[in-house]
């Protein structure tokens, strides 16, 4: 039988395996098939944790100087009204020289303070001391007891009383009543306190009955 002879188009018309051997197509296809198979997908990462933005810090107020201390008279406490100098003197006075029968004091609203408002002679009686304490206004006041016991010894006892009349302001009984305990801290040595709001309350049988 005559030889075919294939033309230069007839050959370029084929497929590339097909002008290789029969042994050669399963390599062929493996190529093709490994060529066209689609690309691996993305490889995937964690997404980014974004951490809250933390707030700028609150600067801290200013540091004040400490304050140099303030004179006796001035140092105002939190719970009652400063107490005057000459209050503390007049009070030594009496209890280390007994140069005073009574002292009575005051508030003084306008400078906010307690100060000494009359003081009484050795001379003086009880008597003269229950006249000093006005009927309607409140007071606090310093009476030097002198009184002799059944062994017959002479003592004396400084009592602290706190005047309160029911006749006096309710504004003025909550100032005193309110400073009263500042104001006895100014006063070291008082043995007795009696808390009067009439005359019966601090009568002489009182004071001599708390004093034995």
């Amino acid at each position: 039988m005559p030889r075919k002879i294939v033309g230069t188009r007839e050959r370029a018309a084929r497929p590339a395996h097909a002008t290789l051997p029969h042994k050669y197509h399963h390599l062929h296809h493996h190529c093709c098939a490994t060529s066209t198979s689609p690309p691996p997908p993305p490889k995937q990462t964690a997404p980014r944790r974004i951490l809250p933005r933390r707030p700028p810090p609150i600067p801290s107020p200013p540091r004040c100087e400490a304050s140099p201390a303030l004179p006796a008279q001035m140092a105002n406490a939190a719970s009652g009204m400063a107490v005057d100098d000459d209050c503390k003197r007049r009070f030594l006075e009496l209890k280390a020289k007994r140069t005073h029968r009574f002292i009575i004091y005051k508030i003084d609203e306008k400078k906010k303070m307690v100060v000494v408002e009359q003081v009484g002679e050795p001379v003086l009686n009880y008597d003269d001391f229950a006249a000093s304490l006005p009927a309607n206004e409140c007071r606090y006041a310093i009476f030097d007891y002198n009184f002799v016991t059944e062994e017959n010894c002479q003592k004396s006892k400084i009592f602290f009383i706190a005047w309160s009349p029911d006749t006096a302001r309710v504004r003025s009984k909550m100032i005193y009543a309110s400073s009263k305990e500042r104001f006895k801290r100014e006063l070291d040595g008082i043995q007795v306190e009696l808390q009067a709001t009439d005359s019966a309350e601090v009568g002489l049988d009182v004071i001599q009955g708390r004093a034995n």
